[in-house]
């Protein structure tokens, strides 16, 4: 296939291109016109692909197999008036008669009315580790590669090598690649560990404790999509062509290109997500929120509500630089974070504990201790060791 052809093939074969094409509206218009301005070079397949697109489907109706083969004898038959011309739309109607043969047109429409479901089972990819405290590499033969460090880093390149770092050694290893397009790996980080990924597109993943990634060794598809469970910051590298697509057991986010981060925690009663730069849309159930910096969607997992509203984005990433930055943090929420971070078991009976904030700014790198000395001395409580667990109470008043 010629270069052209297969650029405008990328371009039909792209979901929120056709959905801008077949249904637009003033936001997708916006988007797909700055994408023209920057991409001026491909206006030629820009304009062949929603003339494709509008033959293969109108007013969003599918298309029978009448309909294709009458199409079809139209793209044969048409009379230009002009030779150049002719031969140029020959070749597009030639494509299009092959897509439509291949049944493209019902792929379509079935892209189009089901763009929110998920794709993947990563409920079967899953695999169980040991209750180690390492942090687990699964690759897509299942062979696990442990690490006793702190913090790992791991970078993909397109050539299909991966580089490990970690504070004493890097390694590098070239990983066999397969023209599976789901050839997954999958990242566990256990509590009071923490893990960074440089994808191979070039996307940044940050993993907090207690969190799982699953993602493929390289994006060979017609878009790009991770699975997280627990805690991560992305910044995801742009490409207009290639969607990002972030799916939790709650929530799927889409992208173009942007940072933000997500948290979902099985035993948390809430998903978090918070943008920092671009333009994301979250999608709970049926409910699609669309994003602008600053917004922070929150979806309560017993009611089913997902909202949205502004607000400081530093509390919710901080943990990836080390720091906690509190802002009238509950204290129960804060141990829990606490407990995740340092794998530390905190408890409390007291049920005044339960009406008390925080508002500081906690350095993550000092040990435990430290931290709960901080967090006494600016709270009314005091704390305790005892044997592997730490207890909390209310100071006595004097």
């Amino acid at each position: 296939m010629p270069a052209n052809e297969q650029k405008t093939f990328e371009l039909i074969h792209n979901s929120d291109f056709v959905k801008w094409v077949l249904n637009p509206n003033d936001e997708s218009t916006h988007f797909w016109e700055a994408w023209l301005n920057e991409n001026p070079t491909r206006k030629k397949e820009f304009e062949h692909s929603r003339f494709l697109i509008h033959g293969l489907v109108r007013n969003e109706k599918l298309l029978s197999e009448t309909e294709v083969s009458v199409l079809w004898d139209k793209i044969e038959h048409t009379n230009f008036n002009e030779k150049k011309r002719f031969n140029t739309l020959k070749r597009w109607s030639a494509a299009a008669g092959i897509l439509l043969i291949l049944g493209f047109s019902s792929w379509l429409m079935i892209r189009f009315n089901s763009s929110n479901r998920r794709s993947i089972d990563y409920q079967r990819i899953v695999v169980n580790v040991d209750s180690s405290n390492d942090i687990k590499l699964i690759l897509a033969d299942h062979t696990q590669k442990s690490f006793s460090n702190k913090e790992v880093e791991f970078n993909y390149s397109q050539s299909g090598k991966l580089k490990t770092k970690t504070e004493k050694e890097d390694q590098t290893e070239d990983l066999q690649q397969t023209t599976d397009a789901l050839q997954m790996n999958q990242l566990v980080v256990p509590r009071g560990k923490r893990s960074n990924i440089l994808l191979a597109d070039g996307t940044k993943l940050w993993l907090n404790s207690g969190s799982r990634a699953i993602y493929p060794v390289a994006f060979n598809g017609k878009t790009r999509e991770i699975f997280i469970e627990g805690e991560g910051y992305l910044e995801v590298a742009h490409d207009a062509i290639k969607p990002f697509y972030v799916v939790t057991d709650q929530v799927k986010v889409k992208v173009l290109g942007t940072k933000f981060d997500i948290s979902d925690y099985k035993d948390d009663c809430r998903t978090l997500v918070v943008l920092v730069e671009g333009s994301i849309e979250a999608t709970f159930g049926t409910k699609n929120l669309i994003m602008k910096p600053n917004d922070l969607a929150n979806y309560q997992k017993q009611t089913h509500q997902a909202t949205t509203e502004k607000t400081n984005v530093l509390p919710y990433i901080s943990w990836k630089d080390g720091w906690m930055l509190c802002n009238k943090e509950p204290i129960h929420v804060l141990t829990r974070k606490i407990s995740r971070y340092y794998d530390l078991k905190i408890s409390f009976t007291d049920p005044r504990i339960n009406d008390m904030t925080l508002t500081g700014k906690l350095d993550l790198k000092n040990n435990y201790e430290d931290v709960f000395k901080i967090i006494c001395a600016t709270a009314p409580l005091k704390y305790e060791i005892i044997g592997d667990s730490i207890f909390l109470s209310v100071k006595d008043k004097k």
